[in-house]
């Protein structure tokens, strides 16, 4: 499987809400770095409650697929990803009670995949205070876009 058929597995996983086949994309042993989070997430199984925790939060969250590049085990891929906040969102600092506003941001993840096509190392990006403005936990006006 190439790069852009392991991530269109990947976000239509997430948008079938099957976390399980989601997180089965990642080695056991996978390392995430999210901005959101302090620490990396650390294997599978972290992996799998990540996604698990923003389908709790926004239960209608859909990601879709942008520009894919790679080479050779390095994989660079652009996504969006939108929902409402409908349920608890799981922050470093505690939950977020729902909002009820939507959210709408842009993304990219590079990762770097073992021989199988698993990703092993994980580096995302996107605009963390952008989706707290969103959904209305900032001040829009001091979020940076």
């Amino acid at each position: 499987m190439n790069a852009r058929e392991i991530y269109a597995s990947a976000v239509d996983a997430f948008n079938r809400g099957d976390t399980a086949s989601f997180a089965a994309l990642y080695a056991e042993n996978a390392i995430v770095h999210d901005p959101q989070y302090p620490k990396p997430l650390s294997g599978r199984a972290a992996v799998e409650q990540d996604v698990a925790d923003v389908l709790r939060a926004m239960p209608d969250a859909r990601f879709t697929l942008g520009e894919v590049m790679q080479d050779g085990g390095t994989v660079a891929v652009e996504y969006g990803l939108s929902g409402t906040h409908l349920g608890p969102l799981s922050l470093p600092d505690g939950e977020v009670a729902p909002t009820g506003r939507t959210l709408d941001i842009p993304g990219a993840v590079f990762s770097t995949l073992d021989d199988d096509g698993l990703v092993i190392d994980e580096r995302r990006y996107y605009d963390v205070a952008s989706m707290i403005a969103q959904l209305g936990l900032i001040d829009a006006e001091h979020a940076t876009t």
